[in-house]
C-alpha cells in the first residue's frame, strides 16, 4: 500500500519486534551501523537478519528495490560492489535481480515485524529460508 494506504490507515500495522528474540540481539549488534543506513534512506528497509549477514531490501520488493548486506564487521556491500568486485555483466545483473526477487516471493508469508532504527520504522523478516536463499543468491554469482 502506498500513499493512499498511508493515508486512510488502510496500511497493515505489523506487530513490534520483541528485542529478546535472535532476529533483534543480531541487529542490536551492528545498530550503529544499520541506523546510519537507514537515517540516509528515503525508501522503506526491510532486513533480514541471519547468521551470515543482515540484508536489508530497499524500496518495494518485489517490484522495484534494491538490496545491501552488512557482513559481521560492519562493511557495507550492494549489487553495485558485487558488479565491480566480480565484474558481472548486464546480463548476470539481470539474472541476479531476478533470482533476488524470486526468493522474497518465495517467502512472503512468512511473519514480518517492525522495529525503530535511527527514528525510522523498519520492517523486519527474521526468516532463516530467505536467509538461506539470499546467501544461495548472492554467493552463486561467484
Amino acid at each position: 500500500m502506498g500513499f493512499l494506504g498511508k493515508l486512510f490507515g488502510s496500511e497493515k500495522e505489523l506487530p513490534p519486534l520483541d528485542p529478546s528474540s535472535p532476529a533483534a540481539k543480531l541487529i542490536e549488534k551492528q545498530k550503529s551501523v544499520l541506523e546510519a543506513f537507514v537515517g540516509k534512506l528515503k525508501d522503506p528497509v526491510e532486513l533480514v537478519p541471519g547468521d551470515v549477514a543482515i540484508y536489508a531490501f530497499i524500496g518495494h520488493p518485489p517490484d522495484r528495490f534494491g538490496i545491501a548486506w552488512f557482513e559481521k564487521d560492519g562493511s557495507e556491500h550492494n549489487l553495485k560492489t558485487l558488479v565491480q568486485a566480480r565484474k558481472l555483466t548486464v546480463l548476470q545483473q539481470n539474472t541476479f535481480s531476478t533470482h533476488l526477487r524470486q526468493a522474497y516471493e518465495k517467502h512472503t508469508a512468512d511473519p514480518r515485524f517492525s522495529m525503530t532504527l535511527g527514528g525510522k520504522k523498519v520492517k523486519v523478516t527474521p526468516a532463516a529460508g530467505l536467509e538461506k536463499d539470499l546467501v544461495r543468491v548472492i554467493h552463486e554469482v561467484e
